[in-house]
């Protein structure tokens, strides 16, 4: 896929994402701590769909991260998005520290308690 339309894509499953419509566990086949796996172009997709998820305000962060939180056999994704977001996304963007401890913390809310 052309750099551009990944980024449009990733953009708008950001957005599908952000509005409740999906729900960040489209992503359990993506196998985001898989180093090996993993290409730079897949890279950059994820990288961008993260950043426009950390566009938003902190409490849709907190719920949206919250969401795949509750469900126990979400444990592989829950640790493929926080090592991709610590190792691509915030390595990258030091700006988005902030808004993935948020994010860490929502990915180990089990309780699912929402703000």
């Amino acid at each position: 896929m052309r750099l551009i339309r990944s980024m449009h894509l990733a953009k708008f499953v950001a957005e599908m994402v952000s509005s409740f419509t999906l729900s960040l566990s489209v992503l359990k086949s993506a196998e985001l701590d898989e180093i090996k796996v993993l290409t730079p172009k897949g890279i950059m997709h994820f990288r961008i769909a993260f950043e426009a998820l950390f566009e938003h305000p902190d409490k849709l962060i907190w719920n949206i991260f919250t969401r795949v939180a509750i469900t126990p056999e979400l444990e592989s994704l829950r640790r493929g998005i926080e090592f991709f977001i610590k190792e691509y996304v915030v390595k990258a963007n030091k700006a988005i520290t902030e808004k993935f401890k948020i994010a860490k913390k929502a990915l180990n809310n089990a309780e699912g308690i929402l703000m």
